[in-house]
């Protein structure tokens, strides 16, 4: 077949055909010059003579070169290949293109190509591929499995780019295997690289002379099962893209060569790395080259590539070049060399391994001379010279890191030439191999402030949240990173393609600024619209200036982030942020919303992505369950007052919304169910009438003065009532000193020891109240402003209301009292009046800032649209009535006939605002739990009913207009048509057929015009007209369909429709019902306290103040309404949400939650002061614990302080008591997943725990006897003993507990009772430490603490009290019995001392924190048994509790004393007690000795 002259191409181009070229060939030069020319005669292009153009001109003076033989044309194949051999493979694109193409001008035509018409994504490596291109033989199959699962994980972690020979042999068709075998292969962008001429079948890729033009995309059928030639190839499959390289040769390989360098130079050129690295320190896009297998000339590749910078990864155990490389290395040793200007790491081929790597190139390559095998040897020895850039991969040694990995070392180690820790760091991101940035890079560098911030940015953009975890761990500010540009600059990175809102965003942007970025403002107007408008951001406010202030760091960074990740769909990195925000449940609710909206968003959106969506809605509900579990640990670990200033305190971030405010706003309906905010919802409902009293007092009692019989909540006590009060009890007890020395008759001849504790002992008489009973004036008040008695006055004034007007409308009008006002027209009227500023008061109330947004929240409440409805239809009434004449009385009535006249329209209009006012009544029952549901239920019910009567209205009019026109075939339409067709088969649904009216209807219907035919008979008039006949028998036809589909098929599924929401509703009832509890206590606790129509007086009075403030009143002091104040504890407020958020990172790590749960809620000192109430008195917080606002410098960490999880004291020898010596063993022995042969412990049991036989102290001997009864509650005797580490299930061996943590060096119990865990108690009681003038101490701007201890003779170690919770025990009395025996000598006193201390001690001992609860490293813990303690904090800061109490005084002999000692480093403490006491520091945010010496805990661990 000749080829086409270039004449008969055709003239019409695409972009394809005008910017890409392919050379043909221009002279015949016949390979054999002696020959004469003929059809079959061979040019040196590899073409045969009749396969050139006609008349191509003969050369045979000179060698066949493409530079001089060849010229350029438009490219005559591009398109998709359609592989017709293969199944499930995609359709490559591909194109031919001349070889001169690796000019650098026309590179760039090569990346438009691959960028806008090809479409490829931005690569973030480049991955060559090279090695044999023919079968492999003898190559291990797990090494060829070893490398595709590396290749593709790595090609798939960094959206990496493959370039490979792109033939269906070799190492090509091994690529094209690994991407097929991926199961995200077909992501993977695979490019191939080969010669046109070597193509099997490539001249049914050939476009014809004739074929249309071209903007759309050609397939190209593509056989591959056909025998090929040496010199032929068919193209692989499984790769993406084909650049198919020609120089009018073919069947001759190698011509790609210097193409496909090129290609791979100027895509590492065109991709640089945007990261802004200090220093002005560039990073060029990564590529590495790898070899597998391979011959001769990739050796001199590999060579090629190291010479040019890039990193080359050599297979071993590939066979040949691979191996040969590898055998290299490996006979090698490393040595510096200086090059004149830097040192850089070589290696040298031993001397002794030379002639033995030379015997091994002859043998692998006998068929190559002498000279090219030298050439390989000098070759290899040139390898080694660049040792950072060479890097062999050992499978069978390469045990802790995959082939992925080893591909990532090979590019740091490339990258760590110069010292280029920036840029290894970036590649580690990129990667994502935080393990590999560990071992490699921060263990050998230190990155300054600078460096880590440029990370952090690049860790964030990735979404790396591993590495950012990491980063902000290595110290890492992020409020000095991240300021209000960075922020906007983070934005920026949004994609509009793959991130929901993405597009959105950038369409708002581009209409708002010139450069078409995303502003701050446009997050916050966002933000806003999310919430409703209820939530005001701060980018949003007038006062924000961003030129002013983008230089400024964020207030809050870590909240700031959570929204921003979650936005950007980071959503892991958005719960690591969450781990350390400011404000852990507002931000929480606030990324739920978030993230129920992106899901929403996705849903509705036509190209949906269910899973993603799916996914956003999961986080979202992860997110609000986080913000319910850390509200609900407060609400179960914390007293009232304490969560209640949680829930309900101000959050300056979020406009100063609390979080009940917040959580409507979300739509948070699990939050608002939990137990916590329904507990302050009751109490609010009740106000200060106690919460045990029934609604049903409450309302018997509204009339005074009964209500002083109501039981109320105390009130707390003043100052001064407070110091009366002592003035009292000191007179008192003067009193009962002199009647004792009256009656001992001796003048008191105590000792200075006895006064003092007697001086004690006259603190413990009593303390004065904090709370006392209401005034009955308070009484008054506090009963009618509750909730509960304005709901029940707004109750029974509606009623009432709903009654009159019921009675008005039915009854005959009596005399009116002027013009047409009668007395009950005018209550009615009042009553209505008093609704509109009741109606206008609660709208202004509304959580919106701006009026509109105040008005459409309102609105969407129907009931509130009821309320409007009824207001203004009863005002248009009244106008009608009084538009009207007088009635006369003799009427007696309304005129039932006549014309229409404004009195029945008014008539009719009182009705309709009647039935308003009375469907507004049902709001009224939303407050009983058993009604509420029910009415929740019929407001879903009404929509499953729209959406049937929309369906029966179809059936309804089909079969009304069929049955009018069988009816009535010759009647005109009239009124009564509207009847026959709309209300007669609606009235049969409810089983009116009305069979006579209907024959009646048709025989009137089919009636002759002038006769009456309503006498005649239907069988008769049916038998004798056919025509009437058929119309009948159709209509029952027609009838009988209707009833069937109408009665029987719709209101059955209807009535399952119902059925329905009865169960999906009933199921969640009382959740529903809590959430719309919550709307009615928000509502009745902003209400007027005056119900209607009394209500008018309260707006008069209201009114007037303000009118006098506005017309009389100068703005002084006096007349501006003070804020009021609410003195919160902060410190304690610190202290309990961090422990309920600690203890809800335990419970989250036993369900294997995701995300950041190693740190408790940050510094609720700056929560407070900054964000959570507003007027708070700042300067006595200040004063009482030496904070001030915004210093958060000295601030401790709770997540830096590490628990002892391994042996140190459970260690050592000898056991502790004894002279008994433990198995030695080093840390590293410890765990029992070490294997230790000829592990042989003693086994010692102490012989008084032994012959003990009390079941109810000691565990049997033989373990066997109890094994039922490990890793659950156990009963002994009555008795619950806890068999349950803190540690999760522990294993028996031998029917013994088996230590969690690992060995001991001992088995038996040792001197512990029980086998398995030993519980303990362990209460820390601390107070302030003070100067000789009661001035608290400080070191370093934080107070000292003092503890009680107790000194243990036998070990000379301070201590704090404590011992085993005995079987039965409660926590809180093993705890108060440990202190009192322990700690308090007091308890030997007389009675009546000893009750005050008892009853002092359960009052404050209720009131604990704790520190930690969980394994401890004991020195009396053995392999089988071990202690857990639980740890409680009680902390007397204002030393009037703990601080009074008498401690023990030691007696001779005693093993124990006991006193206060201030914290100091130098303490020698028992076991783990100084980390335990390290824990209070920071919950006590105190001064803390110890923090040089927790590396005493964290021992290291040779490798």
């Amino acid at each position: 077949m000749r080829r086409q002259p270039d004449a008969q191409i055709r003239p019409t181009k695409n972009w394809f055909e005008e910017n890409i070229e392919c050379r043909v060939c221009k002279t015949f030069v016949p390979v054999d010059p002696t020959e004469e020319v003929k059809d079959n005669s061979k040019c040196g292009c590899g073409y045969l003579h009749s396969q050139h153009p006609d008349g191509v001109p003969v050369n045979t003076t000179h060698k066949w070169d493409y530079r001089k033989d060849t010229r350029t044309i438009s490219t005559n194949a591009y398109g998709r290949l359609n592989f017709i051999n293969e199944d499930g493979h995609q359709q490559p694109s591909f194109v031919k293109v001349s070889v001169d193409y690796e000019n650098p001008e026309k590179r760039k035509i090569i990346m438009k190509l691959m960028e806008s018409k090809w479409e490829l994504p931005q690569p973030n490596l480049l991955i060559s591929v090279t090695g044999g291109a023919k079968e492999f033989r003898n190559v291990p199959p797990q090494i060829l499995e070893e490398f595709k699962r590396g290749l593709m994980k790595a090609a798939k972690s960094t959206n990496a780019w493959v370039i490979t020979g792109g033939t269906n042999s070799g190492v090509m068709k091994l690529v094209g295997d690994a991407v097929r075998g991926s199961t995200f292969g077909s992501n993977i962008t695979t490019i191939g690289i080969a010669s046109w001429g070597i193509v099997k079948n490539k001249e049914n890729l050939v476009r014809s002379t004739d074929a249309k033009s071209t903007k759309q995309k050609f397939v190209f059928d593509y056989p591959t099962k056909e025998p090929t030639l040496e010199t032929e190839a068919y193209l692989d499959p499984n790769h993406s893209h084909f650049l198919l390289v020609d120089n009018g040769t073919q069947h001759k390989y190698g011509v790609e060569i210097s193409m496909r360098g090129a290609v791979e130079g100027a895509i590492v050129e065109h991709y640089k790395n945007s990261y802004n690295l200090p220093g002005g320190e560039s990073l060029m896009l990564p590529t590495i080259c790898i070899l597998v297998e391979g011959g001769p000339n990739s050796i001199a590749t590999c060579l090629s590539a190291i010479q040019n910078g890039n990193p080359v990864l050599v297979l071993s155990g590939s066979r040949r070049s691979a191996d040969l490389i590898a055998k290299a290395h490996n006979c090698s040793k490393q040595i510096i060399a200086y090059d004149g200007k830097r040192e850089t790491r070589q290696r040298v081929l031993l001397n002794e391994y030379k002639e033995e790597l030379l015997l091994d190139i002859r043998k692998e390559f006998a068929r190559l001379g002498e000279e090219k095998q030298l050439s390989i040897f000098r070759s290899l020895e040139e390898l080694l010279k660049y040792d950072d850039l060479l890097t062999v991969y050992h499978m069978s040694t390469e045990v802790n890191h995959g082939f992925d990995n080893a591909i990532l070392i090979a590019m740091i180690r490339a990258h760590g030439m110069g010292g280029a820790k920036m840029s290894q760091m970036m590649l580690a991101i990129t990667w994502d191999r935080l393990r590999i940035a560990e071992d490699l890079i921060l263990t050998r560098h230190e990155f300054n402030t600078t460096e880590l911030e440029q990370l952090l940015r690049a860790s964030i953009i990735q979404n790396r949240d591993s590495f950012v975890r990491k980063i902000l761990d290595c110290e890492a500010d992020m409020k000095h990173y991240l300021t209000y540009e960075e922020l906007t600059n983070l934005y920026n990175t949004m994609n509009s393609k793959t991130q929901t809102i993405g597009k959105i965003m950038y369409i708002k942007a581009q209409s708002r600024n010139k450069n078409g970025k995303i502003s701050l403002r446009l997050i916050g107007e966002l933000m806003e619209a999310l919430m409703g408008g209820t939530y005001k951001s701060e980018f949003t406010r007038s006062k924000f200036n961003y030129n002013e202030k983008k230089h400024e760091q964020v207030e809050n960074p870590y909240d700031e982030m959570v929204l921003f990740a979650c936005i950007m769909q980071y959503f892991d990195m958005a719960e690591l942020f969450w781990g350390r925000s400011k404000e852990p449940i507002a931000t929480a609710l606030m990324a739920a919303k978030i993230c129920w909206y992106l899901s929403d968003f996705e849903n509705n959106k036509l190209a949906c992505d269910e899973d993603l969506a799916q996914q956003m809605k999961e986080t979202g509900d992860k997110f609000e369950n986080r913000a319910s579990e850390v509200m609900v640990q407060c609400y179960r670990m914390f007293d009232r007052k304490d969560w209640t200033t949680i829930l309900i305190a101000p959050r300056k971030l979020y406009s100063n919304l609390n979080l009940v405010q917040i959580a409507q706003a979300v739509s948070g309906e699990n939050f608002l169910a939990e137990s916590p905010v329904q507990s302050y919802l009751n109490h609010t409902w009740m106000g200060q009438i106690h919460h045990s009293t029934s609604m049903s007092k409450i309302f018997m009692c509204f009339v005074p003065p009964l209500f002083i019989l109501l039981r109320y909540n105390k009130k707390d006590t003043t100052l001064a009532e407070r110091q009366e009060w002592e003035r009292e009890e000191e007179s008192k007890l003067s009193k009962r000193k002199g009647i004792r020395s009256l009656i001992m008759g001796a003048p008191n001849t105590n000792t200075d020891e006895e006064n003092a504790m007697e001086d004690n002992f006259s603190v413990l008489m009593g303390q004065p109240p904090l709370r006392r009973k209401l005034h009955w004036n308070e009484s008054f008040t506090a009963y009618y402003t509750s909730p509960a008695t304005k709901f029940i006055l707004h109750f029974m004034t509606y009623f009432i209301f709903l009654t009159i007007y019921g009675f008005v409308i039915i009854s005959k009008p009596v005399a009116p009292i002027a013009g047409n006002m009668t007395g009950l027209d005018a209550l009615l009227f009042l009553w209505v009046l008093g609704q509109v500023p009741s109606e206008w008061d609660q709208l202004m109330k509304q959580n919106p800032k701006d009026l509109k947004s105040k008005v459409i929240h309102h609105f969407k409440d129907v009931f509130n649209v009821m309320d409007v409805l009824g207001i203004v239809t009863f005002f248009v009434c009244f106008a009608l009535k009084l538009a009207t004449n007088r009635v006369d009385d003799a009427l007696g009535a309304y005129p039932i006939s006549g014309n229409f006249t404004l009195i029945n329209t008014y008539h009719l209009i009182n009705i309709i605002a009647f039935v308003l006012f009375a469907l507004r009544f049902i709001q009224i029952m939303e407050v009983s739990q058993q009604i509420g549901p029910k009415i929740i239920m019929i407001g879903k019910m009404m929509i499953d009913l729209a959406f049937f009567i929309f369906l029966m209205v179809i059936f309804l009019l089909t079969y009304g207009i069929c049955a009018q026109a069988l009816q009535f075939p010759n009647h005109e339409v009239r009124s009564s048509t509207i009847y026959n067709i709309i209300l007669r088969p609606a009235l049969n649904v409810f089983g009116e057929v009305g069979l006579e009216d209907l024959q009646a209807d048709f025989l009137k219907g089919h009636c002759e015009a002038g006769r009456d035919c309503s006498e005649d008979d239907l069988t008769e008039t049916l038998a004798h007209d056919q025509i009437k006949s058929i119309h009948y028998y159709f209509l029952q036809v027609f009838m009988f369909s209707y009833l069937l589909f109408v009665n029987i098929l719709l209101v059955n599924l209807l009535i399952a429709i119902f059925s329905n929401t009865y169960e999906t509703i009933e199921s969640e009832a009382s959740k529903l019902w809590k959430v719309q509890w919550c709307s009615v206590v928000t509502e009745f606790n902003a209400r007027q306290p005056l119900p209607n129509p009394f209500s008018l007086i309260y707006f008069v009075i209201r009114f007037f103040q303000w009118l006098m403030k506005v017309l009389n009143c100068r703005r002084c002091d006096a007349c501006i309404p003070k804020q009021i104040k609410q003195e919160i504890d902060y410190y304690s407020m610190c202290m309990q949400v961090a422990e309920a958020r600690e203890e809800f990172q335990v419970k989250a790590e036993e369900a294997d939650v995701k995300g950041d749960m190693q740190r408790t809620l940050k510094f609720i000192k700056d929560t407070l002061v900054n964000s959570a109430v507003v007027g708070a008195n700042q300067k006595g917080v200040n004063r009482a614990f030496s904070f001030t606002a915004g210093s958060d410098e000295a601030e401790q960490k709770i997540g830096e302080i590490k628990n002892p999880d391994v042996h140190v004291d459970s260690i050592r020898s000898p056991y502790i008591g004894t002279s008994i010596k433990r198995y030695p063993l080093t840390v590293n022995q410890v765990p029992w997943e070490v294997s230790l042969p000829g592990y042989n412990p003693t086994d010692y049991t102490d012989p008084d725990i032994i012959n003990n036989s009390n079941i109810l102290e000691t565990d049997p001997a033989d373990p066997e006897e109890i094994t039922q009864d490990f890793n659950k509650l156990s009963h002994v005797e009555g008795y619950q003993i806890d068999r349950i580490s803190f540690s999760g299930k522990y294993a028996l061996i031998n029917h013994k507990p088996l230590n969690p943590k690992g060995r001991t060096g001992l088995v038996g119990r040792g001197r512990l009772e029980r086998w398995g865990p030993n519980h303990t108690a362990e209460p820390i009681v601390s107070r302030w430490s003070r100067d000789s003038e009661g001035n608290q101490i400080f070191i370093n701007n934080r107070p000292v603490l003092e503890f009680v201890a107790v000194f243990l003779r036998d070990s000379k170690k301070w201590s704090i009290p404590g011992g085993p919770i005995k079987p039965g025990e409660a926590l809180i009395h093993a705890l108060k019995r440990e202190f009192g025996e322990d700690a308090l000598g007091a308890m030997e006193a007389d009675a009546f001392v000893k009750d005050r201390i008892k009853e002092m001690m359960q009052e404050h001992l209720a009131l604990g924190i704790a520190v930690y609860k969980g394994y401890v490293d004991d020195p009396r813990n053995t392999d089988n048994a071990w202690i857990e303690s639980h740890a409680i904090n009680y902390h007397d800061s204002l030393g009037s509790s703990f601080g009074k109490f008498p401690l023990r005084v030691s007696q001779s002999g005693e093993a124990l004393r006991v006193q206060w000692l201030p914290l100091d480093k130098n303490l020698d403490l028992y076991g783990n007690h100084e980390w335990i006491l390290e824990k209070v520091c920071w919950h006590r945010q105190a001064y803390n000795p110890f923090s040089e010496t927790n590396k005493k805990y964290i021992p290291v661990i040779d490798s």
